[in-house]
């Protein structure tokens, strides 16, 4: 019986320090997540503390003269492990119908209210550059498809140039699968006359494993988010709302909730080329298997090589956003 004992309690410890081994246990930063009317900042907090993320960088939504104020409630609600993006969705920005100069002065007015109450911003959120209609309870929205050249995503883009801090674009390559080459020769584009700038694709810019190699190749500061990217789409790639919400998103997992091993090799050839994110965006993502959604990552990362799992936990986030963390 002693023997038994003796070696199921080996195999227990065995197991259990491989678990250990398995998962990343360093600083995670995430570079993008949302605040709107759906949740209150207690509730925001509330997550925030109680979830293992040691920085959030978050972007507001709802009413654009709230922006700065809940800000400031959930930063001190969480005891400074907030960060402020200035949201460039606000007043409209990614309405078809809305003027386009009036669009890019609801961005200049929110970041002088910024700078008004002190806020030390660390960037802008993500510039809609396409986005797929949606009929959800939680969202109406007719969509948009707009290019890097078009008139209201350049003026926006050139308000983030005047701070040296990163373009976050979102582009939904498969849901406008017809429209994806076009997007992709010009994120090579942009990339490459503006080689001082980075880039970021938000949710991985739903983009193909070969996509993403082409990007590479092709450029230097183009990188990748990713937010939305997790397990749970495995279950969801084929599912078909057309008309209803995106469609084209992408999962960086197998059907065992692992790494897919082509991403996990890209990850590990490009280390500097993938930034952490949740992307929180409504009250269930906050709420709902947010803990669970940081494990996941967890795992992946512990996956990855010790070096490219802390550039992408940490790492990349700090020295783009200037964020001035030790990444440990």
């Amino acid at each position: 019986m002693k023997k038994i004992f003796f070696a199921l309690a080996f195999l227990f410890f065995n197991l259990k320090t491989t678990t250990a081994e398995t998962i990343y246990n360093g600083i995670l930063i995430d570079a993008h997540s949302q605040v709107g009317n759906l949740i209150k900042d207690e509730e925001v907090s509330k997550e925030i503390n109680n979830n293992d993320v040691y920085l959030t960088l978050l972007s507001m939504r709802g009413k654009h003269e709230n922006a700065t104020k809940r800000y400031k409630s959930i930063k001190k609600q969480t005891q400074d492990k907030v960060r402020y993006l200035i949201s460039t969705k606000l007043k409209g920005f990614a309405r078809k119908k809305r003027d386009a100069n009036k669009a890019i002065s609801g961005i200049k007015e929110l970041k002088r209210q910024a700078i008004k109450n002190k806020i030390n911003y660390v960037g802008f959120g993500e510039i809609i550059v396409q986005h797929a209609p949606h009929d959800h309870e939680k969202l109406k929205y007719e969509g948009i498809n707009l290019n890097l050249k078009s008139y209201r995503i350049k003026r926006a883009i050139d308000i983030v140039f005047e701070d040296d801090v990163p373009i976050i674009l979102h582009v939904e390559l498969n849901d406008y699968e017809e429209d994806s080459k076009k997007i992709l020769d010009q994120l090579v584009e942009i990339g490459n006359e503006h080689p001082n700038k980075n880039f970021l694709l938000m949710h991985m810019a739903q983009i193909e494993f070969k996509e993403a190699k082409f990007i590479f190749k092709n450029t230097k500061n183009v990188h990748f988010i990713t937010s939305h990217s997790d397990p749970y789409r495995a279950k969801n790639e084929k599912r078909k709302r057309l008309g209803k919400a995106q469609t084209g998103w992408i999962t960086l997992f197998n059907k065992k909730k692992n790494l897919k091993k082509k991403w996990k090799n890209l990850m590990n050839e490009n280390p500097h080329r993938f930034v952490f994110a949740i992307d929180n965006v409504f009250d269930h993502h906050w709420k709902k298997n947010y803990k669970e959604r940081v494990y996941f990552w967890r795992k992946a990362l512990g996956s990855l090589n010790k070096k490219t799992a802390s550039l992408i936990a940490c790492g990349n986030a700090n020295t783009y956003f200037k964020l001035e963390v030790q990444c440990k």
